[in-house]
């Protein structure tokens, strides 16, 4: 005679009755959002993105009316002049405030504009823009009212973005002695900002695809390129200004540190 054993069910399916139960409870006492409740969570956006599939749809058409061959020259692949290294601030549109061409900038963006060693989604966007695009300039670009800057001169910590805006603080420690001397909290800041731009330039300067690249150009046409540029944007003036930084002076007294293609090597 067969004996028919019943397997107990796993703890977990056992609960699952009184979590429906707990789930049914919270739907029936659930309140239904009124239009103006949804319209304030939205800022004014459709929940569901029609007004900007909408929106994409009419740019295309536009697009289409002024240059009928747009979207067939831009089908067959990218050729930008830039890359643009970039704050994620919502304020600081790369494509706007430069008033260049479509597809005329690869972008990088990211709080703060920061480029660490550590970060391969930089350096992969940095790599693929110099080896695969070519392309002749890299840009960092800040910006004053960096909710980043102004993050890392704080005594506090800000959980877990408090490791990324360490690099800043880096930056401050660095150039302490300079910055010790400005009077005021807004120059301050203002100020830390172009440090910090300037000290993610000469990152770019450090890694092996640029050094290699500007060597290589050098060498066969007595031009370093791609060319590494710091840029800052105030958006409270509507101004973008490139700072007068001289990258040979500033990378001179830690040549036989972060130079990985000294001349006599190319010799």
């Amino acid at each position: 005679m067969l004996t028919r054993f019943t397997r107990a069910a796993p703890p977990s399916l056992r609960a699952l009755p009184r979590v429906f139960s707990v789930a049914a409870r919270f739907q029936s006492t659930q309140k239904k959002p009124t239009p103006e409740v949804i319209k304030s969570l939205m800022r004014d956006s459709d929940p569901d993105l029609k007004d900007i599939i909408e929106a994409s749809g009419h740019w295309a058409n536009n697009v289409r009316e002024r240059d009928p061959t747009f979207f067939d020259r831009i089908g067959k692949g990218q050729s930008p002049h830039y890359l643009y290294i970039g704050c994620c601030d919502a304020r600081v549109d790369p494509t706007v405030l430069m008033n260049v061409e479509y597809g005329d900038l690869f972008i990088h963006r990211n709080v703060g504009n920061l480029v660490c060693g550590s970060d391969l989604n930089a350096l992969s966007a940095i790599e693929f823009a110099v080896s695969r695009l070519k392309v002749p300039h890299i840009i960092v670009c800040g910006h004053y009212d960096c909710g980043a800057v102004r993050g890392s001169s704080k005594q506090m910590d800000h959980g877990i973005i408090e490791n990324w805006l360490r690099n800043i603080r880096d930056v401050q420690r660095l150039n302490h002695k300079e910055l010790s001397t400005v009077v005021g909290e807004e120059p301050r800041h203002r100020r830390l900002v172009e440090l910090n731009v300037v000290e993610q330039c000469i990152n770019v300067l450090k890694t092996g695809v640029v050094q290699q690249a500007r060597m290589k150009s050098y060498l066969e046409t007595g031009f370093a390129v791609p060319r590494v540029h710091a840029l800052v944007f105030d958006p409270a003036a509507g101004e973008l200004k490139k700072l007068d930084v001289k990258w040979a002076d500033e990378m001179k007294e830690f040549d036989s540190i972060y130079n990985l293609y000294p001349k006599e090597s190319m010799q």
